[in-house]
């Protein structure tokens, strides 16, 4: 770590530290003029519709006392939209953005000055879980039964997922680390269209998250090994740990961050405006509804949290050589 990079994260700490010990005495500010929630992804897609279910119940909910509109700023792989929000409006308490692991993990791959430090962290919301899962003619039933595949067919059992580098092959190169095997993975344009191609046989597990997926599992045409949470939507599927793999799988996590450069009060009201959020009714259908597990995560903590997956992605990157040279 650099001294400027030590000195920006210092300051995150400090920043963090000072809202989660002085609390709602530091909640003076409010907005006074109308706020932007910023996304990376286009109208429709994931983030986007996070953004705009919150969006929603700040405005329903009058938790916020001016128009909250979202907004998607496309283009660059997100370094459009990150520049966007914490360069162009830095200092400014009425936007916040959306942050994701690819908001996390982008700039390392190409070497920006757009990371996690250069926001100002607010919290993290949810978490997308992973899923382990087989065609359920098959005769595997623990995920100790696919690492042991593997290991007696070095190469040959066959990983679906989205694009290499995505968050399917990352947790599966953590599953193969942890049993000491090699898989192969072939890539789709994403779960939608890998999805088929498990049903058909043509590869052997995929790793994703279990809204495509469960519709199958609950109809016995997928077997469901283990999650990387406890899932509601499937209560019997056992996580990970419970089944003795204590590998440590990157959390896909749904955040919000604001610009770098707002003051420690308007960062606490963004705190407590979102943990108003998560409290409604409608947050918690939206979480039911789209699979995903409620996760709360702020000051020290969320700087700690950032920290570690920024570690695991620089070695996941390096391991699947994604980086680029010079990087």
């Amino acid at each position: 770590m650099n001294g400027t990079t030590f000195c920006r994260t210092a300051a995150i700490t400090a920043g963090a530290l000072a809202l989660s010990v002085t609390g709602s005495a530091l909640a003076q500010w409010a907005p006074t003029e109308r706020v932007v929630m910023v996304t990376h992804s286009a109208p429709g897609t994931g983030n986007e519709l996070m953004l705009r279910e919150i969006a929603d119940i700040m405005n329903k909910n009058k938790i916020v006392p001016r128009q909250v509109a979202v907004e998607s700023v496309t283009g660059s792989q997100g370094e459009k939209a990150r520049r966007y929000v914490t360069f162009q409006n830095k200092g400014n308490p009425h936007m916040l953005a959306a942050y994701t692991p690819q908001s996390l993990n982008l700039p390392l791959l190409i070497n920006s000055d757009t990371g996690w430090r250069s926001f100002t962290p607010i919290a993290l919301m949810a978490v997308d879980p992973m899923l382990l899962v087989v065609n359920a003619e098959s005769s595997w039933r623990t995920p100790r039964d696919l690492l042991d595949a593997a290991r007696q067919k070095p190469k040959q059992i066959l990983q679906g997922g989205g694009s290499y580098g995505s968050s399917a092959s990352m947790a599966g190169k953590i599953f193969e680390d942890f049993g000491g095997v090699q898989f192969s993975y072939t890539p789709f344009r994403g779960a939608g269209e890998a999805i088929p191609q498990l049903l058909g046989k043509h590869v052997h597990f995929m790793m994703e998250n279990p809204a495509e997926m469960a519709q199958h599992v609950k109809a016995g045409k997928l077997r469901a090994l283990a999650a990387t949470e406890r899932l509601e939507l499937l209560p019997d599927v056992p996580r990970f740990q419970d089944v003795g793999i204590n590998a440590r799988f990157p959390k896909q996590f749904r955040g919000v961050m604001a610009p770098q450069g707002i003051s420690a009060e308007a960062a606490q009201y963004w705190v407590q405006a979102l943990a108003k959020v998560r409290e409604t009714k409608q947050w918690k259908e939206y979480v039911s509804r789209n699979a995903l597990v409620d996760s709360w995560t702020t000051g020290p903590a969320l700087v700690a949290f950032f920290e570690e997956e920024e570690k695991t992605y620089m070695r996941l990157n390096k391991e699947m050589s994604l980086l680029k040279p010079g990087n």
